[in-house]
């Protein structure tokens, strides 16, 4: 097993702010989805297998421990995977007719994170 020590003595608590109320969940795609995504490529492979490994970041409301239960995402999946979908493919009536819950976690994996930090000085800009 690894042990690390961490030494925070050099950050400086104005250049690094965490985000206390939203947590983030990233998704990778799994084979179902990689084998639905590549019908739509125009990329060489290698440039489809790169796009296909991005991980794609979404902030969510703050969740309070390390579970991500199935309820935390029952209001988040159906807008990542409309825009997982229309990343590769703009016409809707080719997505999956049925897109639920169960089908979203057999497309991605997903991940979450609670604690984010901004190490930017800049606001965030959004559209």
């Amino acid at each position: 097993m690894l042990n690390l020590t961490l030494d925070f003595s050099g950050i400086k608590s104005a250049s690094m702010r965490e985000i206390i109320n939203r947590s983030a969940i990233y998704i990778i795609p799994r084979q179902p989805f990689k084998k639905w995504a590549s019908r739509y490529n125009e990329e060489s492979q290698e440039e489809l297998e790169s796009h296909l490994n991005e991980k794609h970041l979404y902030l969510i409301d703050y969740v309070n421990g390390q579970d991500l239960t199935p309820g935390i995402l029952e209001s988040y999946y159906d807008k990542i995977f409309e825009y997982e979908l229309m990343s590769w493919n703009s016409y809707e009536s080719e997505w999956p007719e049925n897109r639920n819950l169960d089908l979203f976690f057999e497309w991605f994996e997903v991940k979450l994170c609670n604690d984010i930090f901004d190490l930017e000085n800049e606001r965030i800009i959004t559209e």
